[in-house]
């Protein structure tokens, strides 16, 4: 059999797959999107696997990439977890290397060809690291843009649909909708039978004295088992419905940076304003 036979047309295009002849031809069958799937290496209860976040994150990416034609890069699980450290298997990078390490990932996929990058976030804790990262890119001038997709963050359609689907009304970490996600993606990872009694997903309140302050501790203040929620209602159906909704997002999210003008044009027009060097 020759490379290539008795695969769909449609699969998706993993960079690990192709070959560097292929390369080319893949960026530009992706109009030059490439997806970076991003999450972390973090406990979810005892119920779930460490690398539940990027699993699920790898799996969106890639069946997005079989609707909507975009190149996978692999999977890049170092994302912002100091709050797991006390618990084994953890990969937390220190604040010196999270930032230089995912930007120089950018730079190579767009030195391979890509102008656009949407990175596929599946860690909730990446979020306050992205959002610096992105204005980060600023700072000196890039011929590529970088987008970024929280997905698990649901539109209004899919989330009435979910509140009534649900059976717990708490959530957040290794809860009913990341226990349901992972039972449908990876279900032989999934041990319901660890899934701990409902007062461990609860917030202990620890600092509750604290209003609407945050402190390096805030979350393990609440959350020291590293569980939130109540996955006891998890079911393979759910996580299907919230796959499904997951990767539909993603899907329009591709189509629109595609079909993106303005975020070029305006971040070529801001390093212009913003080169005060007098060059012309």
């Amino acid at each position: 059999m020759k490379r290539g036979e008795g695969r769909e047309e449609d699969d998706g295009m993993q960079w690990l797959e192709l070959t560097s002849e292929d390369f080319e031809q893949a960026v530009r069958r992706a109009d030059g999107l490439c997806l970076l799937p991003f999450g972390a290496v973090e406990r979810h209860g005892p119920h779930l696997p460490i690398g539940a976040d990027q699993i699920t994150a790898d799996a969106v990416a890639r069946a997005a990439a079989e609707e909507e034609p975009a190149v996978v890069f692999p999977s890049y699980c170092l994302g912002k977890i100091f709050t797991a450290r006390h618990y084994a298997g953890t990969l937390a990078l220190t604040r010196r290397l999270l930032l230089p390490l995912l930007e120089a990932t950018v730079e190579e996929i767009a030195r391979n060809g890509f102008d656009r990058i949407l990175i596929v976030n599946g860690h909730g804790g990446n979020r306050s690291l992205l959002h610096f990262f992105l204005r980060s890119l600023l700072e000196e001038p890039r011929d590529y843009v970088v987008y970024a997709s929280d997905y698990y963050e649901m539109e209004e359609g899919p989330r009435r649909m979910w509140h009534e689907m649900r059976a717990s009304d708490y959530g957040g970490h290794a809860d009913e909708m990341e226990t349901s996600m992972m039972l449908h993606v990876r279900p032989d990872l999934v041990d319901m039978d660890l899934v701990p009694e409902v007062e461990d997903g609860l917030s202990r309140g620890r600092t509750a004295d604290l209003p609407g302050l945050s402190t390096s501790i805030s979350w393990y203040a609440d959350h020291p088992t590293h569980y939130a929620g109540d996955a006891r209602e998890a079911t393979p159906e759910k996580g299907a419905f919230m796959f499904r909704a997951c990767v539909e997002k993603v899907v329009r999210q591709m189509r629109a940076i595609k079909a993106d003008e303005m975020s070029p044009a305006l971040q070529q027009e801001f390093y212009r304003r913003s080169d005060h060097s007098g060059a012309p």
